[in-house]
C-alpha cells in the first residue's frame, strides 16, 4: 500500500463542485483536483436514476483522508455522496513530492 491517494466524489454540476474543491485545496488537503463528466446510473431511495455528473478526484496523501473526508461530509450538497479512497501505489518521484509540498502537513 502506498502512500499516496486519489478520493472520489460526484457533483450535479461544476458549478455545485467548485465551492467545494475551492474549500478543500485551501485547507490544503489535495494537492490537485481534476473533474470529469460522466453518466451515473444508480438506484436511490428505491427509483432508478441516469443522471449527468461531474466526477471530482482528488489527489492527497492517505494520511489526510479522515479529514478530507470529514471536510467533504460537512461540505458536500448531496445527503449520502460518494466519497471512495483509491490506493496509488506507485507514481513519479516527482510528482508525489509536488503532493508533499501541496498538502498540509500537521
Amino acid at each position: 500500500m502506498g502512500k499516496y491517494g486519489i478520493v472520489l466524489t460526484t457533483f450535479e454540476s461544476e458549478q455545485q463542485a467548485k465551492p467545494v474543491i475551492d474549500g478543500i485545496l485551501n485547507c490544503k488537503l489535495a494537492a490537485c483536483v481534476q473533474e470529469i463528466k460522466i453518466k451515473s446510473h444508480y438506484t436511490w431511495k428505491n427509483e432508478l436514476h441516469h443522471d449527468d455528473e461531474i466526477l471530482v478526484m482528488f489527489k492527497t496523501r492517505k494520511e489526510l483522508y479522515p479529514e478530507l473526508e470529514k471536510k467533504l461530509l460537512e461540505i458536500h450538497p448531496y445527503e449520502t455522496p460518494e466519497i471512495l479512497l483509491i490506493d496509488a501505489e506507485k507514481g513519479s518521484a516527482a510528482y508525489l513530492s509536488w503532493i508533499d509540498e501541496q498538502t498540509h502537513m500537521d
